[in-house]
């Protein structure tokens, strides 16, 4: 039996095809109704309604208002019988109080599924809950599946839904997000969209009435679209239950984790928030790490362990070589690299006396390998070319070689602005020239060879110009470039860990 044909079978046991069907439907809706819609921009109906047409979703659209004829250029609608079409997902804004007459109007039209932004209720004790159970029974009666309540929306690019309190419209690709805070994940979203990293979907799981983020997780690791899983948790009330789904989607694809609450102030202040129960972070991480899921600390590290899993190759083993322009930073990153249990095998021989060919006698002749500052992309590409080509090495973490270019253009800039008589407006473009060209010049061989040799190449990028993970090359190539080496090194070392994880498993059947 194949690894991939092992892998959906051990899945097909926890996956149940009834909600993958629900999720489906709640993913891809044909029309959606806003019940609360407003033109006051500071309510969540009209922020919802705003980025659902800004988004471009191409359905039906049904503002539902008692007053209004209009909201935001589309017509609106009095009641949900009042509208001309079938409703597929109803998104609920109103107050707690009117939750539930919304939702026997939504039974009474047909409407398939629910996500309510409303709060109010179990986060808020006792009484919030009963009136939660109340909600989740009236709706799970009429054949409904609701995310939320107390959530802040979701996102499917696929179908351009996008209904978050933010105006996020992330790039569509293969990473998707569940998250326990809406305003977090909702950040995390519109960093994605900064940073150019495709998002497929994203899931505000609010307090999880009804879908929970193990439904959610199960969803997500069956679904082709998602290649790998960002998670913000605040807790779980079935860890049993989680940590084998966890499991077998890791089996799957990677899941990249932030958890929440790991100090007793922290497990107050997220059951204060969603009435997570967070449990202890010791016994937590020990077994999210027998799961094979990619733990982190920072919300940011979602971010950038997303860009590493969609844009690189997963690396074979924990063999790395360090390729620096100077010598500080290749120590940092030896340091880093030993941490975080990646080794740095000793230069082979043939290696060493190809650079003895073109480098300074006083080189470092060992990994790191010290360029020892000499700004030149051929150089650079001839040495990552070395790295790549010898078995020696899983992977290779660049540091200070991107960006590099730049030093000649700042030093022609800064004689500019103080006695332009000496560089000329003409020769300054000229500089800017061959700045970009030598820099796209080494980026194009840097994913070349990514594609060639089937191994990461992590940067540690120079450039003050940009400040994004993901940078494009000519062609619609993309490379990955991070500001900080402790940044290429921990998601260099997620993406080891995993791999190992993973085939040691598969290997067990």
């Amino acid at each position: 039996m194949t690894a991939s044909a092992k892998t959906d079978a051990t899945f097909a046991s926890v996956i149940d095809p009834e909600l993958v069907r629900k999720l489906d439907e709640l993913c891809y809706p044909k029309s959606v109704a806003i019940i609360g819609a407003s033109e006051q921009f500071i309510k969540w109906g009209s922020m919802l309604t705003a980025n659902l047409i800004h988004g471009g979703f191409a359905g039906a659209v049904y503002p539902i208002h008692p007053k209004a004829k209009t909201i935001l250029g589309r017509t609106a609608y009095p009641t949900l019988q009042a509208c001309p079409g079938p409703v597929d997902l109803a998104f609920i804004t109103v107050p707690k109080e009117k939750v539930l007459p919304s939702i026997d109007e939504c039974a009474a039209v047909g409407v398939k599924n629910l996500v309510i932004v409303t709060s109010g209720f179990s986060e808020t004790g006792a009484a919030g809950a009963e009136l939660e159970r109340e909600v989740v029974a009236k709706a799970r009666a009429a054949g409904m599946r609701l995310l939320g309540p107390n959530t802040m929306g979701m996102i499917s690019t696929r179908q351009k839904l996008c209904m978050t309190g933010s105006v996020a419209t992330p790039l569509a690709g293969g990473i998707s997000m569940i998250s326990q805070s809406g305003n977090l994940g909702a950040q995390v979203m519109m960093w994605a969209e900064e940073q150019d990293v495709g998002v497929n979907k994203f899931f505000g799981s609010g307090n999880e009435a009804d879908l929970t983020c193990t439904d959610l997780l199960a969803y997500l690791g069956q679904d082709d679209s998602t290649t790998a899983i960002l998670a913000y948790l605040e807790g779980v009330d079935n860890g049993q239950r989680f940590l084998r789904v966890a499991h077998d989607v890791a089996l799957r694809k990677p899941i990249v984790l932030l958890k929440s609450g790991r100090t007793d102030e922290g497990a107050r202040a997220a059951a204060s928030h969603t009435g997570a129960l967070s449990g202890s972070n010791e016994i937590w991480r020990g077994a999210m790490r027998q799961a094979g899921v990619i733990l982190v600390k920072h919300p940011m590290d979602l971010i950038d362990g997303a860009a590493g899993l969609e844009n690189l190759p997963m690396p074979e083993g924990n063999r790395v070589c360090v390729i620096t322009l100077g010598g500080g930073w290749g120590v940092v990153a030896t340091d880093l690299c030993n941490e975080y249990s990646l080794t740095l095998p000793s230069l082979p021989a043939d290696i060493i006396a190809k650079l003895d060919g073109i480098l300074p006698s006083f080189w470092s002749r060992s990994n790191p390998v010290d360029l020892v500052g000499q700004v030149d992309p051929v150089l650079y590409s001839t040495a990552l070319e070395l790295a790549m080509q010898s078995p020696a090495f899983d992977a290779v973490i660049t540091l200070g070689l991107i960006g590099s270019s730049s030093f000649a253009y700042e030093i022609a800039e800064a004689a500019h602005s103080i006695a332009p008589e000496t560089v000329s407006d003409e020769t300054l473009t000229q500089f800017a020239g061959i700045r970009d060209s030598f820099e796209m010049m080494f980026r194009k061989d840097i994913a070349r060879m990514v594609k060639q040799y089937g191994k990461p190449v992590v940067n540690v990028s120079l450039d003050k110009r940009h400040n994004r993970v993901i940078l494009p090359v000519d062609g619609g190539e993309k490379i990955v470039a991070f500001n900080t080496p402790e940044k290429a090194v921990r998601v260099l070392a997620g993406m080891t860990l995993y791999q190992w994880w993973r085939k040691q498993n598969l290997k067990r059947g």
